[in-house]
């Protein structure tokens, strides 16, 4: 089939040509085949999408079966890319002359009552949406019919869908819409460059159905540079702040005509933004900050004056990763790397934004360990070598929300839920054992809570048929109100004047004091007021901020890129064992396109750690241990390294099972230190261990078990059951017409943790918050991987007579982490002095004591 001469003429007037992307993805939504499109930034990927559909729209108005109909639904993760959807499709639909008989609707959780009352009435036959509003339409009565038209289904930045719940919970709804469509859906998935294809492509599609493929690799220019602030001083103490590194993107801001610096933290996101503006003061009011813990107003209001040119540099943490059209900008920056080649390829992508421009990031080293993961990075994202995508797999606490979604839909027995469910990539390989451990726990709350407790847990019920339904009207209320996988953080806004800044954490307000300072959306605000759900501020411009501890955790470091930078270790320690120094500063400078300046920064790290004690290779297990005479606590406290390298979620679970085993057959406590390139562990002296004691904890045996006993007593599996706890409706965060108080939220979590703990541990809500911890949190699969290599490596445990290069960074976190009573700053800036006389004192490479197996 061709495409109808409307939009063929439209297109000849419109375009050159159409794209790759474009032409390759049309054939196949013409036939009404399910269709993956995996394409760079500004391949017009969208116009690809939509095509097949407008084609569709525009032979079904002249067959007059329009109607008041769904025919396609456009789902975005993104509420605002909804509204840069629907103006970027009216153009085309006035310039077919359609505009006034194909209809486009937006229905998102910013959607007025009157509004959404009005797309009931008159149906869109485009309808612009998220997954949690998707969720909301699909067992309410009125949409049924509405939904039964549906012949598309478009889903945009797949990638950012498929590893977590959100994904996870609009493939549950797709399959519940597959069931009510006679025909059938057509799903278009809308993808960043992403690897590897197959496996998203069954994430779009669902169990056992086909999927075409298209990848269109088109050859954009990209320029990838590292920055490092590296000039006399190669590593300062406590690495380089936002203070060091700040004249060189100053300077990188003055000679370009707008930039997006990526963050990886919220809190960096605020402190960049601010001493930017400190140090370009005639720039500061085109200056601005973006990150989700904004208002949403501030965050459109910056959008658009960066897409308008009114805004010269945007600091941001990853709100603007994905394709919110923020117009044309001509550099990226990003402090530090973003942990993985897919995330610098979407951050990158941002720049330009035309297949046709040159897009062009740079990636700001922050120490030397940095500077050596930058270039591994850039080398990695030139050559497009991808993160590989990793798929949820069965959150029994979505599940849960969907059944009693069904059970409001009506007309499902145990089979129909069964097929459903499993039809889902997430949910393929579902036990039904697994399936009626979550609906026990519906019907009653679970073994433990049903007898007592039925009815304050009980959400389904089944009818005379053996059909899923609702006990009453209350739990219908209940679950529309509560929709969705993005739980309660406790959050506080903020009001500046009569405007709504942004949020800031309970937790952090707890530590404020009326007239402290701290710094959001990149100005320094004074608290002048607390209340129960908002603080009122005035502007302290000018004045010394305390920049808030944003809850965002560092993101760990890619295994590919782990993998990656491991292997730059080796290589560098062959070589410099080989060759001389100036041949292997050759060999960076080539294959890494650095400068000598950076290169030979990287080789005096390595010379500086080979002085004391060895360069971690990727089939070595490096061990040091160090005593700080001068600590508190003095000489029983000691230190060791494990340098593991295999990013820090697998290195926090691997840093938890050896603490366990440690205790196990010792006894005592450890203080754990982790990063992405290992771990620290300070012990007490009887904790001391030799060479073959580690060895005997380094085992694959009983890991997970190993690793559910380390976390019973923590604060993470309670933490993580808060947020299961709420998307499995079981603590919902909102009584219809209120939203329930952080404080009961928590307290009603708590209390029922500790129950179900106790006497019902196998509950599928405590299965789930261990699952969360053990796989999302930590990379327990990870680090039980490394376990297994371990007993191939050649170990070595090295006695330091100071804290090598190679651990600094992770020491010095311990030391900013703990409670002491010398200054930090002072701690780190002394122990480097000390590493510095004690290398300079004439230590020969190697000196320091080295024990491996025969």
């Amino acid at each position: 089939m061709n495409l109808h001469p409307l939009l063929s003429r439209w297109i000849s007037r419109s375009f050159d040509r159409l794209t790759q992307a474009q032409e390759l993805t049309l054939p196949h939504l013409l036939a009404g085949r399910t269709v993956l499109l995996s394409s760079p930034t500004g391949s017009g990927k969208t116009l690809a999408g939509f095509l097949g559909v407008l084609d569709h729209l525009v032979r079904a108005h002249e067959a007059g079966t329009l109607g008041d109909r769904i025919h396609c639904i456009y789902v975005s993760p993104l509420r605002a890319l909804t509204y840069d959807i629907r103006k970027n499709l009216e153009p085309v639909l006035s310039g077919i002359g359609l505009d006034k008989d194909i209809r486009i609707g937006v229905r998102t959780g910013d959607t007025t009552a009157a509004e959404r009352a009005r797309l009931r009435r008159k149906p869109p036959h485009i309808l612009l949406t998220t997954p949690e509003s998707l969720a909301i339409l699909l067992p309410q009565a009125g949409w049924a019919e509405l939904l039964e038209s549906v012949r598309f289904v478009i889903i945009d930045e797949l990638h950012a869908l498929a590893e977590n719940k959100r994904g996870a919970h609009l493939m549950l709804s797709l399959e519940r819409l597959e069931r009510r469509v006679p025909t059938g859906l057509v799903r278009v998935g809308l993808s960043a460059t992403a690897a590897p294809l197959s496996l998203l492509a069954d994430f779009l599609a669902g169990a056992g159905r086909p999927c075409e493929i298209v990848e269109a690799r088109m050859e954009r220019r990209r320029r990838v540079e590292v920055l490092s602030p590296l000039r006399r001083d190669p590593y300062p103490p406590a690495g380089y702040t936002a203070q060091r590194v700040m004249q060189d993107i100053a300077q990188i801001v003055r000679r370009s005509r707008n930039v997006i610096i990526f963050c990886n933290t919220r809190s960096s996101t605020e402190s960049i933004a601010i001493r930017l503006k400190d140090a370009l003061p005639e720039l500061a009011d085109r200056i601005e900050a973006h990150h989700a813990s904004l208002d949403r107003d501030v965050r459109l209001e910056v959008e658009d004056r960066l897409k308008n040119g009114e805004l010269r540099a945007v600091v941001c943490s990853t709100s603007l990763e994905l394709g919110v059209d923020i117009g044309s900008v001509d550099c990226v920056v990003m402090i530090s790397t973003p942990k993985g080649v897919s995330r610098a390829l979407q951050r990158i992508g941002r720049s330009g934004h035309s297949i046709h421009t040159e897009s062009h990031g740079i990636l700001v080293a922050t120490n030397v360990n940095d500077l050596m993961e930058c270039i591994v990075c850039a080398e990695m994202t030139r050559e497009v070598r991808l993160d590989a995508v990793r798929p949820l797999e069965q959150p029994l606490d979505v599940l849960a929300q969907h059944l009693v979604g069904m059970a409001m839909e009506g007309g499902y027995d145990r089979r129909d839920i069964l097929e459903t469910v499993r039809a889902s990539h997430a949910f393929r390989q579902l036990s039904e054992a697994a399936l009626d451990d979550v609906l026990r726990y519906l019907e009653g709350g679970g073994r433990s809570l049903e007898r007592q407790y039925r009815e304050n847990f009980g959400k389904i019920v089944w009818t005379a048929e053996g059909r899923l339904a609702l006990p009453d009207k209350k739990v219908e209320r209940e679950y529309l109100a509560n929709v969705g996988v993005i739980h309660t953080e406790g959050m506080v806004s903020v009001i500046l004047g009569r405007r709504r800044l942004g949020q800031i954490e309970e937790g952090f307000l707890k530590r404020l004091k009326i007239g402290d300072i701290f710094v959001l959306a990149g100005r320094t605000v004074r608290l002048v007021e607390t209340g129960v759900a908002e603080v009122k501020v005035d502007n302290a411009s000018g004045r010394l901020p305390t920049v808030p501890a944003w809850n965002a955790n560092k993101m760990p470091l890619a295994s590919g890129l782990a993998d990656e930078v491991a292997g730059l270790r080796t290589e560098l320690a062959r070589r410099l064992a080989a060759d001389p120094d100036e041949t292997t500063t050759d060999w960076l400078v080539e294959r890494f396109e650095i400068s000598r300046t950076n290169a030979d920064a990287i080789l005096r790290h390595c010379r500086n750690q080979l002085r004391v004690s060895r360069i971690p290779t990727d089939d070595t297990f490096l061990i040091e241990r160090f005593v700080d005479d001068r600590e508190e606590g003095g000489p029983d406290l000691v230190h060791f390294f494990f340098h593991s390298l295999i990013g820090r979620s697998a290195n926090d679970a691997l840093s938890r099972i050896i603490s366990h085993r440690l205790k196990e057959a010792v006894g005592g406590n450890t203080l754990v230190t982790i990063d992405d390139y290992g771990f620290l562990l300070t012990v007490r002296g009887f904790q001391d261990l030799e060479l073959a004691a580690w060895r005997e904890l380094f085992h694959t045996r009983d890991a997970e078990k190993d690793m559910h006993a380390a976390l019973e007593p923590s604060e993470l599996v309670k933490w993580n059951f808060r947020g299961v706890a709420q998307t499995g409706l079981m603590v919902p965060r909102n009584r219809p017409g209120r939203e329930q108080r952080l404080k009961n939220l928590r307290w009603n979590a708590e209390i029922l943790f500790r129950v179900l703990m106790e006497h019902e541990p196998d509950h599928p809500m405590i299965t789930q918050a261990f699952r969360e911890s053990t796989h999302a949190f930590l990379d327990l699969p990870r680090a039980t991987g490394f376990l297994q290599r371990a007993a191939k490596l050649r170990w070595h445990l090295v006695e330091v007579p100071v804290v090598s290069p190679f651990s600094f960074g992770i020491f010095a976190s311990k030391i900013k982490e703990g409670m002491m009573l010398e200054d930090p700053e002072e701690a780190i800036e002394r122990l480097w002095r000390e590493f510095e006389r004690k290398t300079q004192a004439g230590n020969d490479p190697g000196s320091g004591g080295s024990h491996a197996p025969p």
